[in-house]
C-alpha cells in the first residue's frame, strides 16, 4: 500500500516545539517539587508549634469532640509523597497525554489498523489511582513509563510504521475479517457471505461501544476498500462511521435501530445493540481472499478429499520447508502444561513422551526438564543431529514420522507436537501419533485453525472422532508464528484416548 502525499507527517518543528513544552513542563515540575517539600517542612513546624501549646494531650479532647473530623483532615491535607514516584508520576501522565496527542497530529494513527491501535492504547493505559495507605501517587511496580517523548523517538516510531505499511495493510485486512467469519480466521475459507455481525456494536443508550473495537473494525474494513479502490484516504478514514452517526442523531439516548448505504455495504443498527454489514462489492471481496490467501501463505487446506477413506489420502511427501516452524517458548510452556507432566520423575517410572517432527526441540525440551522420557522423531539430519547432542533424549530417530512404526517404539504416556500445517498433513500426523499413545494416553497438538472449520471430508471426519475422544480445540491468539515465517492461525487440540477407541483410530 502507498500512501499519497496527502498523508504526509506534520512538519518536525510543530513537533519539536511539542517535544520543547514537554521538557519545559518536567522542569517545572522539578521546580515544583522543591515548593512542595519546603511547604511540608513548613507545615510540620507549625504543627509542632501547635502541638507545644498542648502539652500531654492527645487525641480528641471532649470540647474538640465534634470537630473530630475537620481537625482530622485539616492533618491529612498536606503529606510530601515520596519523591522518586512523583517525579516517575509527572513524566508518565504528561508522555501519555502528549503521545495521545501527536498519533493525531502527526498522522501516526493513519499508519494504524485497530491492533496496532490496542497495542498503542494498552501501552497508555491509566497511572494508579493515589493508595491511600501509603500516600504515594502509585506502586513502585505500576510506574511504567512509556517512551520518552523526543523528536528522535516520534520519528523513529513514525519511520518504523511507514516502513510497515504492506504489513500492516495485510495485518488489518486479516483481522479485520477473521474476527467476523471463523472462515476467515481459519485462513483457507476464503468465502465469506454477504452479511457479517458484529454484536453489541452498540450500548444500551444507542452509543458506539468503544470497549467493543466494532468502530475501529468497520473503519478498518472500509479502509481497506478504499485503497483496493484507488481512493485516497485521508487521516481517520471512516465515512461510513460519519454516515452511520448522522443517521442515528436525534433519536435520544436509547436503543434505536438505523440503517446506512455507503459505497463499499450498507450498515443496519438494531435496537438489541447488534450490527449487520451487508457488503456489496463482490469485485473487492474477492481481491480482499487473495490478500489473505497471501498474507497466511500456501499454508491452506486440501478440497480434493474423497476417498472412501477419508483418512486415506495421507500426504507422504515432504511439506514445503519440511513445515518447520519452531513453537514460540511461551506457547510451548502452555503446550507442556497442558500435558500434565508436572511431578515427573527421572526413573523408570517416568512418563513416555513423543515429540514427532521435533525441529529443535522446543517442546521436547521442556518436557524432559519435567522429568519425563522423551523420544524425539526429525526428518532433518542436521537437527536430528542436534537433538542428539543435547543428550536429554531417551531416543531420537532421524527419519519421516509418517513412515515410523509403534511396533519398533513402542506405545507412549504422553504425545506433544507441532505438525506441518499445509494440505491438512497436520491432521495426517497427529492421526498417526495416535497410534503410539498407550490406551488412556495424552495428546497435545499445534494445528492450523481451518481444522475447526473446513468442509472437507477429512476435516469433518476428524473433528467427529475428536468430539467421540472427548478432545477439544481451543483458539490461540493470532500471530504466534509470525516471528518464524507463517502467519497462520492456529488451534491447540488436548485428547485423551480410550482403549475401546484406540483401535478406530
Amino acid at each position: 500500500m502507498n500512501m499519497s502525499d496527502s498523508n504526509e507527517i506534520a512538519k518536525r518543528q510543530s513537533v519539536e516545539e511539542i517535544c520543547a513544552l514537554r521538557d519545559a513542563a518536567l522542569a517545572l515540575y522539578a521546580e515544583a517539587w522543591g515548593h512542595m517539600e519546603a511547604a511540608d517542612a513548613a507545615i510540620k513546624r507549625a504543627h509542632a508549634t501547635a502541638a507545644a501549646a498542648l502539652p500531654g494531650q492527645s487525641g480528641h479532647g471532649s470540647s474538640t469532640y465534634f470537630l473530630r473530623e475537620t481537625i482530622d483532615k485539616f492533618y491529612d491535607a498536606v503529606k510530601l509523597p515520596e519523591r522518586d514516584f512523583w517525579f516517575a508520576t509527572a513524566r508518565r501522565v504528561t508522555d501519555v497525554r502528549i503521545w495521545s496527542r501527536l498519533v493525531q497530529v502527526t498522522g501516526i494513527e493513519m499508519l494504524m489498523d485497530v491492533e496496532a491501535k490496542k497495542k498503542f492504547h494498552d501501552s497508555l493505559c491509566e497511572v494508579p489511582a493515589r493508595d491511600r495507605r501509603t500516600n504515594q501517587l502509585a506502586r513502585p511496580e505500576d510506574v511504567n513509563i512509556v517512551t520518552d517523548v523526543t523528536p528522535e523517538n516520534v520519528r523513529a516510531t513514525i519511520e518504523t510504521l511507514r516502513g510497515d505499511q504492506d504489513v500492516i495493510f495485510a495485518r488489518g485486512v486479516a483481522n479485520a475479517f477473521s474476527k467476523l467469519d471463523r472462515r476467515f480466521k481459519s485462513h483457507d475459507g476464503f468465502k465469506i457471505g454477504s452479511r457479517i455481525i458484529l454484536d453489541m456494536a452498540f450500548d444500551g443508550f444507542g452509543s458506539w461501544r468503544y470497549d467493543r473495537w466494532m468502530r475501529d473494525t468497520i473503519i478498518d474494513i472500509e479502509r481497506v476498500f478504499a485503497v483496493l479502490e484507488g481512493k485516497p484516504i485521508g487521516y481517520s478514514y471512516a465515512s461510513i462511521i460519519q454516515a452511520v452517526d448522522n443517521d442515528r442523531r436525534g433519536r435520544g439516548l436509547s436503543p434505536a435501530q438505523s440503517e446506512t448505504v455507503g459505497e463499499f455495504f450498507k450498515v443496519r443498527v438494531f435496537k438489541n445493540g447488534n450490527a449487520h454489514l451487508w457488503f456489496t462489492r463482490d469485485d473487492l471481496l474477492e481481491r480482499v481472499n487473495k490478500i489473505l490467501a497471501s498474507y497466511y501463505g500456501e499454508v491452506i487446506g486440501d478440497g480434493r478429499t474423497a476417498e472412501a477413506d477419508p483418512f486415506g489420502n495421507v500426504k507422504t511427501t515432504p511439506a514445503k520447508r519440511f513445515g518447520f516452524y519452531p513453537t514460540p517458548d511461551k506457547l510451548a510452556d502452555d503446550v507442556i502444561e497442558q500435558a500434565y507432566l508436572r511431578g515427573s520423575r527421572s526413573d523408570d517410572t517416568a512418563p513416555r513422551v513423543l515429540e514427532p517432527s521435533a525441529g529443535t526441540g522446543n517442546l521436547a525440551l521442556p518436557a524432559a526438564r519435567q522429568g519425563a522420557r522423551v523420544t524425539c522423531v526429525e526428518v532433518q539430519p542436521s537437527l536430528a543431529q542436534l537433538l542428539s547432542a543435547t543428550g536429554r533424549f531417551e531416543r531420537v530417530y532421524n527419519m519421516d514420522f509418517l513412515a515410523l512404526r509403534p511396533e519398533l517404539t513402542g506405545l507412549f504416556d504422553t504425545v506433544v507436537m507441532n505438525p506441518p500445517f499445509d494440505l491438512e498433513r497436520d491432521i495426517d500426523h497427529v492421526m498417526h501419533a495416535m497410534r503410539f499413545l498407550k490406551p488412556g494416553g495424552r495428546l497435545v497438538s499445534i494445528m492450523a485453525a481451518g481444522v475447526t472449520v473446513r468442509g472437507t471430508r477429512k476435516a469433518e471426519a476428524f473433528r467427529a472422532l475428536v468430539k467421540n475422544l472427548g478432545g477439544n480445540f481451543r483458539d490461540l491468539p493470532g500471530g504466534l508464528f509470525a516471528s518464524v515465517g507463517t502467519n497462520v492461525n492456529t488451534v491447540m487440540l488436548t485428547l485423551t484416548t480410550r482403549a475401546q477407541q484406540k483401535e478406530a483410530a
